[in-house]
């Protein structure tokens, strides 16, 4: 009976840091889970939010991000298996973005990028299209911060909150370029404000690059616009079996 106490005492605990995944991924020598390259999302103009996936339509025509405040997608690290088959719905879907601020301590920022790459590669092991997101702190992160990313693949970011003043500014822009350096992307979706610095360091690196907006009335609209595209496309298949 004790014996068994602890047993079911460590399984609650491994479930708690989601140990079960790990044999499905494999590791980086610093322990961040590797992820596969993700190709371009060819004709895909929008992402929605992870609390909007529910409730919003076309899934297949669009992407499905985690780029705002992570209470609000905590549940897919406490739950993930029960998240899989919504997410399997869209078109594509960005690796979790758990908080790296500034002001967290170091050993907090790991934590979370621990998080963001075994999800986002457990979701590719089983079988969803995933799009790496790269995210930093200061250049201190460098050292760790991409570490488990692919290489020679399209990777997401964004801008939002990252912007707004002179020296925040600077340490994003060191982050884009670093990024650039270690990675080498082919292709970069901006989600947020695209900056002309940002266009011009992937001009410079000749990497291709998509502008995804902040806004849910843009999203939706784009949303719309791409479904017609399927719809019409659709029809046209049909069409062509008929004669």
């Amino acid at each position: 009976m004790a014996n068994g106490g602890k047993d079911n005492g460590r399984f609650r605990t491994a479930t708690l840091v989601n140990w079960h995944l790990l044999p499905e991924v494999e590791l980086t020598p610093g322990g961040f889970a590797k992820m596969q390259a993700a190709p371009w999302p060819e004709g895909v103009d929008t992402m929605v939010r992870f609390k909007d996936a529910l409730s919003c339509d076309f899934r297949e025509a669009q992407g499905l991000h985690f780029y705002s405040d992570d209470y609000q997608f905590e549940r897919i690290w406490t739950k993930p298996e029960v998240y899989l088959e919504l997410l399997k719905q869209f078109a594509f879907v960005v690796e979790p973005d758990f908080s790296m601020y500034l002001d967290f301590p170091e050993p907090l920022q790991k934590w979370n990028h621990y998080r963001n790459q075994l999800l986002g590669a457990w979701w590719q092991a089983r079988g969803l299209n995933v799009i790496p997101s790269a995210s930093w702190a200061d250049k201190a992160s460098f050292a760790w911060t991409f570490e488990g990313l692919p290489e020679h693949s399209t990777v997401a970011i964004s801008t939002v909150g990252c912007v707004k003043g002179r020296e925040l500014y600077g340490y994003f822009m060191d982050g884009v370029r670093e990024l650039f350096h270690q990675k080498h992307p082919t292709g970069l979706l901006v989600y947020g404000k695209l900056t002309p610095d940002i266009e011009k360091a992937c001009q410079d690196a000749g990497i291709h690059y998509k502008n995804f907006p902040h806004t849910m009335m843009g999203a939706r609209f784009l949303t719309k616009q791409y479904a017609g595209k399927l719809a019409q496309a659709d029809k046209n298949r049909r069409n062509c079996a008929q004669d």
